[in-house]
C-alpha cells in the first residue's frame, strides 16, 4: 500500500505508530495496513473448470478464477454473485460453507495485500460472456489447468480442488 503522508480527514502530517499503523497527531484518527478482501469462484461443468484471462493489470493476460473485490460492508457471497454477473453474465449458487481457500497475497506493485477467498460455486443460469475486466474465458480439464500460466497459484489450487471434487462426486 502506498502510505498516506497526510491525514485524509484534516490534512495534518501523519506519524508512524508502533503497531505499523499511521496516526494523526491533530485529530487522533488511525489507519492500518489491512488486506483487501476478494472472492473468487471455481465452477465445474462437464468435467471442466471455468477460468478467466485477466484483461487488466496486475498480471494482465494471465489466468485466474472469476471474482473480485468486496465493496465496503459487502458479504463475500453477495460480492461473488455480483462479480460473476458483472464479469461473465452468470448466476451462481454459493454458500459460506463453500469457501475452500483463504490466502493472503501481495497484489500489484505498490505493496497492497489481498485476502483471497476461494469458493466452489454451482452454475445457476446464464451463458458466459467476457465483460468488465475479463478479457476471455476457457473451460479447462485438469491437464489443461496445469499448463496455463496463472496470475496467482492459489487460484489454480481452487480450480484443481473443484475439478477433483467433481470427479469424486461423479464416481459416486
Amino acid at each position: 500500500m502506498k502510505p498516506f503522508i497526510f491525514c485524509p480527514a484534516c490534512a495534518s502530517e501523519l506519524e508512524r505508530a508502533a503497531d505499523d499503523g499511521l496516526g494523526c497527531p491533530n485529530c487522533g484518527r488511525r489507519w492500518f495496513r489491512n488486506s483487501a478482501p476478494a472472492a473468487g469462484a471455481a465452477i465445474v461443468k462437464d468435467g471442466k473448470a471455468l477460468v478467466t484471462q485477466r484483461g487488466i493489470e496486475p498480471k494482465k493476460g494471465l489466468f485466474d478464477i472469476p471474482g473480485g473485490f468486496l465493496s465496503a460492508g459487502e458479504h463475500p457471497v453477495d460480492a461473488l454473485k455480483r462479480e460473476l454477473k458483472e464479469e461473465l453474465g452468470l448466476e451462481i449458487e454459493v454458500d459460506v460453507e463453500d469457501c475452500i481457500s483463504m490466502v493472503p497475497h501481495p497484489y500489484g506493485d505498490e505493496g497492497d495485500f489481498v485476502l483471497a477467498l476461494g469458493f466452489l460455486a454451482r452454475w445457476a443460469g446464464g451463458e458466459p460472456e467476457a465483460a468488465d475486466d475479463v478479457a476471455a474465458f476457457r473451460w479447462v480439464d485438469l491437464e489443461e489447468l496445469e499448463k496455463l500460466e496463472f496470475a496467482w497459484e492459489h487460484d489454480r489450487v481452487v480450480a484443481r480442488r473443484a475439478l477433483l471434487r467433481a470427479r469424486e462426486d461423479s464416481r459416486g
